[in-house]
């Protein structure tokens, strides 16, 4: 149970507020260009984040896309290849606090 005051809407315990606080919410948008290339952007969808990955295989996304915590379900995995089979599309992350940090850094 939780404690008083009892207010309408969805509260969370202190343990699962926690987890959800510690997630950081992002966008990964990738295009085909000389291999697939990731650009990372903020919920605001203009603050783009410093930091930018190319990879060369397809399958990469889709491991880029569950280690973000992107759900892979059946849809989940069709919204990706339908974006592939286009040359680009975007997905949403919940990063960690340490994912999101590297982001964050600029790559000299």
């Amino acid at each position: 149970m939780l404690p008083p005051p009892y207010l309408q809407g969805e509260r969370l315990c202190e343990r699962c507020g926690k987890d959800r606080a510690s997630k950081h919410r992002v966008y990964m948008q990738f295009t085909l260009t000389r291999g697939w290339f990731c650009q990372f952007l903020e919920a605001d969808l203009k603050t783009v984040l410093p930091r930018k990955v190319t990879v060369r295989d397809q399958k990469k996304l889709f491991e880029m896309a569950e280690r973000g915590g992107f759900h892979l379900s059946p849809a989940g995995r069709y919204s990706i290849q339908k974006a592939i089979d286009e040359g680009r599309g975007g997905i949403w992350l919940e990063l960690s606090g340490e994912q999101y940090a590297k982001l964050k850094r600029t790559v000299r």
